[in-house]
């Protein structure tokens, strides 16, 4: 994108004389006008698109993120919370920040179970797609998404202790998991 700027930077200085001189000679303008806007659109395109003002990468994908995220389960206190419903209401709180990206994060406390529900759009696109193309899932992704929840699920069974899962919801069917880790381990894949 540099070079774009630098080249824009140019053809608009080149341009403003071309503009000037046409019109001080000829009294033509339309052309050098153009050239003059068309060199400006060029070089704050290119000033837009310079990485120094994108800070984080568009290349990141939800999968990476929440769990670098998710990460922040394993450091999380137990000193300060009484009773295992409190542990459980503070980790449901933290995945629903970390994967809200993603979608919904719900607790189901008769099964143990993290439930992520993906949202419309990409993600349960994704996940469909997926489902339906088992041979494509390393395209979309889903070795760093499972790699994640059982990530996810290792540094819940240091907090809460044994027993918990996290399942990764079906986008077409709410009731049904596409993927669950219980433990740290893989109880269920969906992908093959």
């Amino acid at each position: 994108m540099i070079i774009l700027v630098v080249f824009g930077g140019l053809m608009l200085i080149l341009g403003l004389f071309y503009l000037a001189n046409s019109w001080q000679q000829y009294r033509e303008w339309k052309w050098a006008t153009f050239i003059v806007l068309v060199s400006l659109a060029v070089t704050v395109y290119g000033a837009i698109n310079l990485p120094y003002w994108h800070h984080s990468s568009h290349n990141n994908t939800t999968q990476q993120t929440t769990s670098a995220k998710s990460s922040s389960l394993s450091s999380f206190s137990n000193g300060g919370l009484q009773t295992q419903e409190n542990k459980e209401m503070a980790i449901l709180r933290q995945m629903q920040k970390a994967y809200a990206k993603m979608g919904n994060v719900t607790f189901d406390s008769n099964t143990k179970t993290f439930r992520i529900q993906p949202k419309d759009g990409d993600e349960s696109k994704a996940i469909s797609y997926v489902i339906q193309n088992p041979g494509q899932a390393d395209q979309v992704g889903w070795p760093n998404l499972t790699k994640s929840i059982d990530s996810t699920s290792k540094q819940l069974k240091s907090v809460l202790g044994s027993g918990y899962s996290v399942s990764i919801m079906n986008p077409d069917n709410n009731n049904s998991a596409v993927y669950t880790a219980k433990d740290g381990k893989v109880t269920y894949n969906a992908v093959k």
